[in-house]
């Protein structure tokens, strides 16, 4: 067998280790600083924006929660409220309404005296106008201002009627022998006590 030559393959071998100065080598240090600023650069983005996403569905929950909690205890103090309100107006009701009626009642008290007085004395008339129409002698015996006003009011001329002033409120008619009395001072007490 013949020898071959060599290929010039083989020779290209031999320079593989060798420095040639038209081409420059890479700086390792700087493509490793370059991929690390790189990807410390992506990983600081993909963490921001990881946690801001994050960031936002916490705060998203805790809105969520804030208000049911809010609204629940909104709804407990509007509760409480109601009640001590409801309260407070009921006893404050119940304060006016006695304060109105002991105030009416005072109010009123002189009126209805005064208009019970007026219907005793105008019963009292009308009992002594029919009795004396019919002839009968009439005596009454009451204190000075109802005896002023019986003798303003009732006939006189032709008909036996005389007057004696006496110290109580009442009023006593005396028709031959029926004897008419008007306790009005009892009435004004029994009005008064119910009234209280």
């Amino acid at each position: 067998m013949m020898a071959r030559p060599h290929s010039s393959a083989f020779s290209l071998l031999r320079d593989f280790d060798r420095v040639t100065p038209d081409v420059e080598e890479p700086d390792i240090d700087a493509l490793l600083k370059a991929a690390f600023e790189d990807g410390h650069r992506q990983g600081y983005t993909e963490g921001r924006t990881e946690a801001e996403a994050d960031a936002e569905h916490r705060l998203a929950e805790a809105q969520i929660h804030h208000a049911d909690e809010l609204a629940q205890e909104k709804e407990s103090w509007q509760r409480d409220c109601t009640e001590q309100l409801v309260a407070r107006l009921e006893s404050a009701s119940h304060i006016i309404e006695r304060n109105v009626s002991e105030r009416v009642a005072e109010l009123l008290r002189p009126w209805l005296v005064a208009r019970l007085y007026d219907r005793a004395l105008q019963d009292l008339e009308r009992a002594i106008s029919r009795a004396l129409v019919e002839g009968a002698k009439i005596h009454i015996e009451a204190p000075a201002e109802i005896i002023q006003h019986l003798n303003e009011r009732l006939p006189t001329s032709g008909f036996q009627i005389g007057y004696s002033e006496s110290p109580s409120a009442d009023v006593r008619a005396h028709v031959e022998n029926t004897e008419i009395e008007v306790n009005i001072a009892a009435w004004i007490a029994e009005l008064e006590a119910t009234a209280l």
